[in-house]
């Protein structure tokens, strides 16, 4: 099983955007769990994580989060203004197994 954590800033908008990924998630047969969250409450999160996305209000953080997570087998990516704004969770989820594949 795949562990994926959508953050933003609040953590609305990414709970939002969670719910339809989980639904892409189920609908390709993919054995995954996805949490969304605000970066408040990732700062206290422990569990197992082998993706970590950015909302596009958080891009200020990839470069840092990138560099904390190299080398960890945790994949750190920026989901797309369009595709956030959009709430386009078929491509979101593309890019995770783009991820994931590499």
């Amino acid at each position: 099983m795949k562990h994926i954590v959508l953050i933003c800033a609040g953590g609305f908008s990414a709970n939002i955007m969670g719910s339809l990924i989980r639904k892409t998630m189920v609908s390709h047969n993919f054995d995954g769990d996805l949490k969304a969250m605000s970066e408040w409450n990732f700062q206290s999160y422990k569990d197992p994580v082998d993706v970590i996305l950015l909302g596009p209000q958080l891009s200020f953080m990839y470069e840092k989060m990138k560099e904390k997570y190299e080398g960890t087998g945790t994949k750190v990516g920026m989901i797309a203004m369009s595709d956030y704004g959009k709430m386009d969770a078929e491509h979101v989820f593309e890019s995770i197994l783009e991820m994931l594949n590499k």
